[in-house]
């Protein structure tokens, strides 16, 4: 037991006789405490340190067994003490109401020394391994509590660091970011680099944690500080080219990321894009006729930090107004409903075509539809989408 002490266990019984026998029996291996009656054995079974076992007779003027029994198991500081009911009787009903009321074994009188060792050492070592194991389920229930806390930490981090929407000039443009249960690793943001150069972005570290969110974050600050030398980051291929050499998998314990950067130019309605192992990010063009034309824009690009000096290539496109441009991870549309089947990227590109009218914003409409078809308010992966708007 803990602190080395031997196990307590409490002999309830209105004979003296019989509570002499149970000691002398027991009082080698374990410390033994006694009570002669129901009322007395609740105060004893409340005193600390607790019985580790109670050894109860059936039988007793005024408040019997049973009703000790009942009392016990009511309260929540002595319910998980083991009960072995101590009678003369053998008749099955009482029996079985005993084991209905909690009690986890009977032993018979006159007593058979053998097989009182044998059940009461059978029964404390139970509680034992049972005690080991609510402490151990404790110290992770409190782990999981501070790792939870860290998470949502983490979380408001990253939603610190993401831009305010662009709601006024040439373009306008908002996200949303819904964390998943364990913190992917994704972000996202906008700036302008110049008048007019909208450098637009989104990062999806592998794996989930604080780890993958703060390696996310620290993609993300360079990009904002614009911290890679010798590039120019009106020019996509460059900065994926760079950061995948500033963040080698090997250096960040594994991990890589996907990305998608574009610069969009209202001057000339040139977007010119790269992507990294990213999801294509969907241009949609509202036309006459209640049609949307869309195009997916993506490059043949590996994922970053694994292989070192690659060449990275870049397209470019020209927007015409009115059109929407919907960057995103892949949390946005690899969602399993409850049946085990996927809405994929194609259901996502069909929604997005379909939300021309919406009267609330397309990303909430998005959200609450993912959360419907997952059957849940949080996801696995973390829900990341931005929206550029050229009217």
């Amino acid at each position: 037991m803990e602190g080395g002490r031997k196990p307590k266990v409490l002999i309830v019984d209105d004979t003296p006789e019989n509570i002499q026998v149970l000691m002398e029996t027991l009082k080698d291996q374990y410390t033994i405490v006694a009570a002669i009656n129901g009322e007395k054995a609740l105060k004893m079974a409340a005193a600390e340190p607790k019985p580790d076992l109670i050894l109860l007779d059936i039988m007793m003027p005024g408040m019997d067994g049973y009703e000790v029994c009942r009392r016990l198991k009511a309260d929540e500081q002595m319910q998980h003490i083991p009960i072995i009911f101590v009678t003369a009787k053998t008749e099955v009903e009482d029996e079985t109401l005993g084991f209905e009321l909690g009690a986890m074994d009977y032993i018979t009188k006159p007593f058979s020394v053998p097989v009182v060792k044998a059940r009461v050492k059978a029964h404390l070592e139970l509680k034992i391994l049972r005690d080991r194991e609510a402490s151990q389920r404790a110290k992770l229930e409190s782990v999981l509590g501070m790792l939870k806390s860290e998470l949502a930490e983490a979380a408001d981090y990253v939603r610190f660091l993401l831009p305010e929407p662009i709601t006024q000039g040439p373009v306008t443009a908002d996200w949303r970011f819904v964390p998943s249960t364990t913190l992917g690793g994704d972000s996202l943001g906008y700036h302008w680099l110049d008048e007019d150069s909208l450098a637009i972005y989104l990062i999806d570290v592998c794996g989930h944690g604080v780890g993958a969110a703060l390696h996310s974050v620290s993609v993300l600050n360079v990009l904002r500080s614009r911290n890679l030398p010798n590039v120019d980051f009106r020019r996509p291929e460059q900065v994926l080219g760079s950061l995948n050499g500033v963040f080698p998998m090997d250096d960040h314990r594994g991990m890589y990321f996907t990305m998608w950067y574009g610069v969009y130019k209202p001057s000339s309605g040139l977007l010119t894009y790269a992507s990294g192992g990213h999801p294509p990010a969907l241009l949609i063009r509202d036309t006459a006729g209640n049609r949307s034309e869309i195009r997916e824009l993506r490059t043949p690009n590996l994922f970053l930090g694994g292989l070192e000096g690659m060449d990275f290539k870049h397209d470019e496109v020209e927007i015409k107004p009115a059109a929407r441009l919907y960057v995103f991870s892949d949390g946005v549309y690899e969602i399993m409903n409850e049946e085990g089947a996927y809405w994929e990227f194609d259901d996502l590109k069909a929604y997005l075509g379909e939300s021309r009218d919406s009267l609330e914003s397309p990303m909430d409409d998005l959200w609450a539809h993912v959360q419907q078809i997952a059957g849940s308010e949080t996801l696995e992966d973390d829900f990341s989408v931005l929206e550029i708007r050229i009217p």
